[in-house]
């Protein structure tokens, strides 16, 4: 036929700029550039929104899913017990340091193992006793190349310490409570929400000795004490930036969230009693609660949390993405209370994919590709 195209590399550019505008899944992106040079200078050339995230499992399977058909992945080498994600990197536990990976391009940096605490304290004898603990990394933050900000747990108690690749030791911030629930950092600056919803400023300095950056000052910004706290019910905070704002997710964990297996779980849209939107208004000192998300803006919940661009198409009912593995160990949530608060009803986006439960430590994570 006259005028047909010999190949798809004769696809013209904004033809093919038009069709990988609508692939929102890092493999299908990756995909459609291997399909010819054209194909891939036509994706280079376009502005896109960064791709929806994967779903990694932290048994050491070495799966992952890619959103959002819940596609299943392997990557080479990826294969071990994983710690936690931080954006687009993997952070593995070494014999003496951290161990990042990023999947996608085959790049790594380390950091210094989880720091070591002595506290000194008198044995029923009288006699000085040396305890130590190790730290449990919770969330890593790779703020720039030379700064990296960790939130680690000790028992019942959480810290935030400072770091940067190649530092031989962690410098931990010793004024913070000691119920801190999330850390972002946000227009160059570091920021925890601790359990009683107050939302604090870590000023950042470096140690002209050795370069080390360390937390110089912690200043309460906002006062959450002007939001109810439910007694009766776990709460979990998460701290994301959306479209140049900082927002706190606050989510109740009711005995109906309760399951033997992790699960994806979405909602439609915030809705209390189990999801409530703030955005720091650090100028007035105060939460302003968010009576809607933007409308192509989907939150995926975790301990790496991201608001992310996703269409309109694809959003309907799927607005905040949860990583659901709490499992009931009698002493967090309060069931007969759970029983009488309306529940709105969650779906279950992908059935097939679930995990081992954890108490109190997640058993998946998400990792967002970079574009």
């Amino acid at each position: 036929m006259k005028g047909a195209l010999s190949s798809w590399s004769g696809i013209p550019v904004e033809l093919a700029g038009l069709v990988v505008h609508h692939l929102h899944a890092h493999v299908d992106r990756v995909r459609f550039a291997a399909v010819c040079k054209q194909w891939r200078s036509a994706a280079q050339q376009i502005a896109l929104p960064p791709p929806l995230p994967l779903l990694a499992l932290k048994d050491g399977s070495g799966t992952f899913y890619s959103m959002p058909r819940g596609e299943p992945l392997r990557f080479p080498g990826c294969d071990d017990d994983i710690v936690t994600a931080s954006g687009n990197w993997l952070v593995y536990n070494r014999l003496h340091c951290l161990l990042l990976v990023d999947p996608f391009c085959g790049a790594t940096m380390t950091l210094p193992s989880p720091p070591i605490i002595y506290c000194p304290y008198n044995s029923d004898d009288g006699d000085e006793v040396d305890y130590s603990t190790i730290f449990v990394l919770v969330k890593l933050i790779v703020c720039s190349p030379h700064l990296i900000a960790a939130l680690f747990q000790d028992g019942s108690a959480f810290w935030v310490a400072l770091s940067r690749p190649g530092a031989s030791s962690w410098s931990v911030a010793r004024k913070l409570p000691m119920w801190i629930f999330d850390i972002a950092f946000y227009k160059e600056k570091l920021y925890a929400v601790s359990g009683w919803q107050d939302l604090l400023a870590l000023d950042i300095s470096v140690d002209d000795n050795n370069g080390d950056p360390q937390v110089a000052q912690v200043r309460k910004v906002i006062d959450g004490c002007c939001i109810t706290i439910d007694v009766y019910s776990l709460e979990v905070l998460y701290l994301i930036e959306s479209r140049g704002s900082l927002l706190m997710v606050r989510r109740r964990i009711f005995d109906g969230h309760i399951h033997d297996k992790g699960q994806i779980h979405t909602f439609a849209e915030q809705s209390e009693p189990e999801l409530v939107v703030f955005e720091a208004d650090v100028g007035q000192a105060r939460w302003a609660k968010v009576m809607t998300l933007g409308d192509d803006q989907a939150l995926f919940l975790g301990t790496c949390s991201r608001a992310v661009c996703m269409p309109e198409s694809h959003s309907q009912e799927k607005r905040v993405w949860l990583l659901d593995d709490y499992k009931k160990d009698g002493s967090t949530i309060n069931s007969s209370y759970g029983s009488n608060v309306p529940i709105r009803k969650f779906s279950c986006p992908l059935p097939k994919i679930s995990w081992k439960g954890h108490i109190g430590c997640a058993g998946a994570v998400w990792l967002f590709p970079s574009n």
